[in-house]
């Protein structure tokens, strides 16, 4: 089960208490895990298993069952920012993709020679993300990082939200 995944079903929860007309919210994993079964039923979510070998896989055959205009992406390492959906909701539509980054922290420059900066909570106009064929299926925890430096390439309109 990932680690992650306790940090995020609290906000989850949340938003499908409050927004639930508005969003659909999937707990994905490749394989029956009766653990994480029961977690997301511990916070009102279903879990679906989506049996592709990569997360850019899994999250693109999700992604073509479902009909939202905006597709969101947690970042597995932060939890969701508090009230990060009313800010979404809240922001101008002059966006095609956001990126919610954790709040910044003192920059150190060892940390440069071995850890890739983590992309963040992404959230992309599906026009855009079909646009660009969805994540590369071949890749696992790069996808996210993949699909925001084409959207980037593609001069996509992408606002940064921090904290």
């Amino acid at each position: 089960m990932a680690t992650w995944l306790p940090r995020q079903l609290p906000g989850l929860r949340h938003l499908h208490r409050h927004h639930a007309g508005q969003l659909d919210i999937h707990v994905v994993s490749e394989s029956h895990q009766p653990r994480l079964q029961a977690l997301s039923r511990r916070f009102g979510l279903t879990l679906e298993v989506v049996p592709e070998p990569t997360a850019g896989a899994r999250s693109n055959r999700l992604v073509q069952g479902t009909q939202g205009e905006l597709l969101i992406f947690p970042s597995p390492q932060y939890g969701l920012p508090p009230q990060w959906f009313s800010r979404l909701a809240s922001s101008a539509d002059d966006w095609d993709a956001l990126l919610f980054t954790p709040p910044p922290r003192a920059w150190r420059p060892w940390q440069r020679l071995w850890q890739t900066p983590a992309t963040g909570t992404l959230c992309v106009r599906r026009d855009w993300f079909e646009r660009l064929g969805g994540f590369d299926p071949a890749l696992d925890r790069q996808a996210p990082q993949d699909l925001l430096a084409r959207l980037r390439a593609c001069h996509a309109r992408i606002r940064t939200l921090s904290g």
